[in-house]
């Protein structure tokens, strides 16, 4: 029966790719074989290399990068970026005179608006 080939991409690790094929190395038994980025492993568990490599991550303190697993290809992703969208302000600010009244005597104070309370019951 023939050996599975796994093979694990390292593109996006950039120049901290040899350093996780070392680590692989030293963790995997079987034949390697190394093409740039790309780590062929022979024999090798997905699920065992996948640990390691999260394990690799985490150690390297890159935590919220994912490894993807489809058919025996391993691909290290970085982290999503997500556009942070600020809610539109409504409305416009206050004048000078409204917010510093010590400063322009001659103009009326802003007062807050007052909610209508509820009438208070009677107890009977």
């Amino acid at each position: 029966m023939p050996k599975t080939v796994l093979t694990v991409e390292l593109r996006q690790l950039h120049d901290r790719a040899s350093e996780a094929t070392e680590f692989l190395k030293s963790k995997v038994e079987g034949r390697m074989k190394t093409k740039g980025t790309q780590l062929q492993i022979e024999g090798a568990k997905t699920k065992e290399v996948k640990l390691l490599l999260h394990k690799f991550l985490h150690h390297q303190g890159l935590n919220h990068y994912r490894v993807l697993s489809q058919s025996g290809i391993l691909e290290v992703t970085p982290p999503e970026k997500h556009e942070v969208h600020l809610p539109e302000r409504v409305g416009s600010p206050p004048t000078a005179t409204q917010t510093t009244p010590y400063l322009f005597p001659q103009t009326p104070v802003l007062t807050p608006e007052k909610k209508n309370a509820k009438p208070k019951r009677k107890h009977e």
